[in-house]
């Protein structure tokens, strides 16, 4: 039976331009009526049909079009779209590629993305089946003995997981009121597959200023020379002509430029040292990270140098009800690699696996952990499981991109689990504020967070330090500040979300958190 269709984000007030690679796209001048989409399993055929009511932005033209566009998914699980018969419009093209949500190539479920285009412009439009927004079911807990935390995992006093199990059940991300964003998809790759016209790249102007301004440098470099030949012609005087022959001694002179380059060695020398002390200071593995050059683990805030794995589409679907594929086992990286700093808690949970951004950004916390927290690691509690899709009573954690990260205390060395950072409803003295805002600006400053959620108590203290500390104001604190949402659950640990990465084309990312600092 064919699915109905409705849009995978609320479309703008007013056609808003982005740039897609070389292409610009328009969203928000186009929309859909009756739409709907249908799989069939036999033959991996995906059909969207249904009415589309496109508004140029040049001529504010209103076309009604009939669409009919057919595909066969891939082993890949996906489908590029091309019309049944004629569009009906003179010069214009209407395709679509599907994006499968089901594993393989299961294209029950489904994200499209239309592009038309016309009087070279390209406009874009996103749907999904109904089905793809319904929440997966929670599976039954096991029952739990009084000895024994949720799960039947065994409980620690107050340095306990009892609460993490149920640290979502009261936090759920549809009561975000932003709501939820599109799917990532891959629009500049799709533009150029599915659209038998190609449209004009966008033209970069840069070029022509270049040469403009490298004509009058080379000038006065050919005027130079033509002053430096009269100069050489003025000491033509009778004096000299006297005293060529001493003139003709000193250049024997020409013998300190090789002093000159005697000196010059030391220096080549001292650069080594100096890479030396810098790596030192800023970054205590960078040499261990050069040494294991092996393509795991990454280097700075550069890309992850995960050669093998940095292309992955492994997220699939939106936080609260996707899953996992082909996940990056980071307890494995934990291993291979202890200068990550990372402390994995109960690995025999299994819940240490996430996307390969997830793996990167831990990583780098680990590393500044050490920098900033000596002595200290990051304590990770759930991640995802190899699979993804519901754990425990989380209503999130399902597509590698939540991790459940420890605070900061004076006594990290003595806590085997998550402890918390309120008492009598203050923070405690052994909650290191200092180090967890420098922590928290570290982790956002890597542009890979979508939010932190922490506990109202405790980002209450955070805008207070921020204040303090004269940057709360900043644009820097403003964007830590917003991204640190208050909720009531995480008073002994943190939530950790990350984006989707373009590589991710599967992935429903959540709208941005809402604008202001929240102080």
């Amino acid at each position: 039976m064919p699915s109905m269709v409705q849009d995978t984000a609320k479309a703008p007030d007013s056609p808003q331009v982005r740039q897609a690679g070389a292409y610009e796209v328009i969203e928000g001048s186009t929309q859909i009526q009756g739409m709907e989409v249908q799989f069939d399993k036999a033959t991996a055929k995906v059909t969207l049909q249904g009415k589309m009511q496109l508004t140029t932005v040049d001529s504010r033209k209103v076309i009604p079009l009939e669409v009919q566009l057919q595909g066969t998914a891939d082993d890949q699980g996906f489908a590029v779209m091309k019309p049944v018969g004629s569009v009906g419009v003179a010069d214009l093209q209407v395709a679509a590629k599907a994006t499968c949500l089901g594993e393989g190539s299961d294209c029950t479920t489904n994200f499209i993305d239309i592009y038309i285009a016309y009087e070279d412009r390209i406009y874009h439009h996103q749907v999904e089946s109904v089905e793809a927004t319904l929440d997966m079911p929670d599976s039954p807990q096991e029952s739990a003995s009084p000895e024994m935390g949720h799960e039947g995992h065994e409980s620690h006093g107050d340095d306990n997981f009892a609460d993490e199990d149920d640290e979502e059940i009261e936090h759920g991300e549809m009561d975000v009121p932003e709501g939820m964003g599109q799917y990532v998809g891959d629009v500049e790759n799709d533009i150029e597959k599915v659209l038998d016209v190609k449209p004009k790249a966008k033209p970069t102007t840069p070029k022509e200023e270049t040469p403009k301004k490298d004509s009058p440098k080379d000038e006065p470099k050919k005027e130079e020379p033509k002053k430096d030949a009269p100069k050489k012609e003025t000491p033509k005087q009778q004096d000299p002509p006297k005293k060529e022959e001493p003139k003709q001694v000193p250049p024997k002179k020409q013998e300190p430029p090789k002093k000159e380059d005697a000196k010059k060695d030391p220096p080549d020398k001292e650069e080594p040292k100096k890479e030396d002390k810098k790596d030192d200071g800023k970054d205590d593995d960078k040499d261990d990270d050069k040494k294991k050059d092996d393509g795991k683990l990454p280097e700075s805030p550069t890309p992850p140098k995960f050669d093998l794995l940095a292309k992955l589409d492994q997220a699939v679907g939106p936080v609260n009800s996707g899953f996992l594929e082909k996940a990056t086992d980071i307890l494995g990286y934990q291993k291979a690699y202890p200068e990550t700093n990372l402390n994995i808690l109960r690995p025999s949970r299994m819940t240490h696996f996430g996307t390969i951004e997830m793996a990167y950004l831990m990583a780098r916390m680990g590393k500044y952990t050490r920098a900033i927290a000596p002595d200290h690691k990051l304590r990770v509690g759930d991640i995802s499981r190899k699979n993804g899709g519901t754990l425990g009573q989380h209503k999130s954690h399902k597509t590698g991109l939540d991790a459940d990260i420890a605070y900061y205390y004076k006594a990290d060395k003595n806590l085997a689990g998550f402890s918390s950072a309120l008492k009598g409803g203050k923070p405690i003295g052994e909650w290191m504020i200092s180090q967890q805002w420098k922590l928290f600006k570290y982790t956002v400053s890597s542009k890979f967070v979508d939010r932190i959620f922490i506990h109202p108590t405790l980002k209450k203290s955070m805008c207070s330090y921020a204040q303090s500390q004269g940057e709360a104001n900043t644009a820097q604190g403003k964007e830590v500040l917003r991204r640190l949402v208050s909720e009531v659950n995480h008073y002994n640990h943190f939530h950790l979300r990350i984006k989707c990465s373009k590589s991710q084309v599967r992935c429903r990312q959540m709208a941005e958190p809402a604008p202001g600092t929240g102080c």
